[in-house]
């Protein structure tokens, strides 16, 4: 079965039992040797710094431009004016592809597939808005925070009634991070803009751009080149390092939010710690199905996966491989203590909201992972029953389909999915802990 986001809840475990719950990515500047003696910059009269300059990027999802400006900061405060040397970025953390097999093409516009590169930087996503017009004329593009992407429109302004109904709002990729949209989008009071948020395209280009940004805003001019390098560089002396969150507050992101650049990206680093070799999607998940052999007794090969995040419709887990994690979290709780970072029903995460679990009586007592594709609906995590048993429970519904009709009005939010409605029976059932069979 595709188990959707509801594998995040492997790499979750894998990652906690092998790096710890103190992890942290260190994002840092390097300077090479001749730019320094016994720890101090060397600077001339006039603030030039001669040497190359290294920022060393590991998959920091938490990462941002404001924590790259940080870096170079660091040394204007020391009195550098400008830089004789390149600027180099380098992401020899992982190698190989920035997207996993199986991801769809129609949704790498979109921030859920935002690129797990060794270079993350603002989530790799970035934001604009359509402004809208008069009814019939075309909306206006405005880019946030000076995002160094680029986005054209044609995308007409139509009543708040007929969006969705008669028209949507597609989105396609031109180029290096820049982006098309086409279609509609409504007219709201107030003529409230419309947000839109693109996942970066090129990683490399992104990190290139921001820098470039960044020594500008900082007076900062450099005598020689920007680019990206794929292999480690001797000579280089750390000098500042910016810190990530603990790993497990960045893995209670990517259980409450769903996350999946949160996921890949700590899959990608389970992969480089445990092989002590650049991250990959292919020694991530070799990492992790020998993580959870060795250490927790799970047996996962039968299972297939090319992914941390569940993102990939190649992805399969049996019920049975999920239901033997959620028992091992469970049995291990008092150390792991991941059951409190799951979204809980009606109060947190991708559960808050979810139909199947609102309402008085389930409030609270469902805590899991949701997982979501394309005719794809799951729940994995635990119910506590009226009686105060925690008890562990596996849903999986794939290839759920309805009459064209159905469908549309579903696409439409004028109806919910009628799986709902089976998933709040089961949860209900065990709730009440009855004996079943489906």
């Amino acid at each position: 079965m595709h188990p959707a986001s509801t594998q995040k809840l492997l790499t979750a475990l894998a990652a906690l039992l092998y790096l710890g719950p103190d992890y942290t990515f260190k994002t840092a500047l390097y300077i090479s040797r001749q730019s320094h003696a016994n720890g101090k910059l060397k600077i001339s009269t006039d603030g030039t710094l001669t040497g190359d300059i290294k920022i060393k990027f590991t998959g920091d999802p938490f990462f941002t431009s404001d924590n790259l400006s940080s870096l170079f900061k660091s040394l204007k405060d020391q009195g550098v004016k400008r830089i004789k040397g390149n600027i180099l970025l380098d992401i020899s953390r992982f190698t190989g592809k920035d997207r996993a097999d199986g991801w769809s093409a129609s949704d790498l516009p979109v921030c859920f597939t935002a690129p797990s590169s060794a270079l993350i930087i603002n989530h790799n996503c970035a934001g604009c808005r359509l402004r809208p017009s008069s009814i019939g004329r075309r909306a206006k593009v405005e880019i946030l925070n000076r995002n160094p992407i680029s986005v054209s429109s044609e995308t007409i302004t139509v009543k708040a009634s007929d969006f969705r109904d008669k028209c949507t709002l597609e989105a396609e990729i031109l180029g290096s991070n820049s982006y098309h949209v086409s279609g509609c989008i409504p007219k709201l009071k107030k003529d409230a803009p419309y947000p839109l948020l693109f996942a970066v395209n090129d990683p490399k280009s992104w990190g290139i751009d921001w820098t470039v940004k960044i020594l500008k805003n900082l007076n900062l001019n450099v005598l020689g080149d920007i680019s990206v390098v794929k292999q480690n560089q001797a000579g280089f002396t750390p000098y500042a390092v910016i810190n990530s969150p603990r790993l497990y507050n960045l893995v209670k992101v990517m259980l409450q939010k769903s996350d999946n650049l949160y996921a890949d990206a700590i899959a990608k680093t389970v992969g480089f710690e445990y092989f002590k070799r650049a991250g990959s999607y292919q020694n991530a998940v070799k990492a992790i199905r020998a993580i959870l052999e060795k250490q927790a007794g799970i047996n996962l090969k039968n299972a297939y996966m090319v992914d941390g995040s569940g993102l990939s419709s190649h992805n399969l887990l049996s019920a049975k491989n999920l239901f033997d994690v959620l028992n091992y979290i469970k049995a291990h709780d008092s150390t792991l203590n991941l059951i409190a970072i799951l979204p809980k029903s009606g109060i947190s995460g991708t559960l808050k909201n979810r139909p199947s679990v609102k309402g008085k009586q389930l409030k609270g007592v469902v805590i899991a992972k949701t997982g979501s594709l394309q005719n794809v609906s799951n729940l994995a995590g635990f119910i506590k029953s009226k009686n105060n048993k925690l008890i562990p429970f596996v849903i999986l519904e794939n290839s759920i389909t309805y009459p064209q009709t159905l469908r549309e009005e579903i696409k439409q939010l004028k109806k919910r999915s009628p799986h709902y409605e089976f998933e709040k029976s089961v949860i209900t059932d065990i709730y009440n802990e009855k004996e079943f069979s489906y």
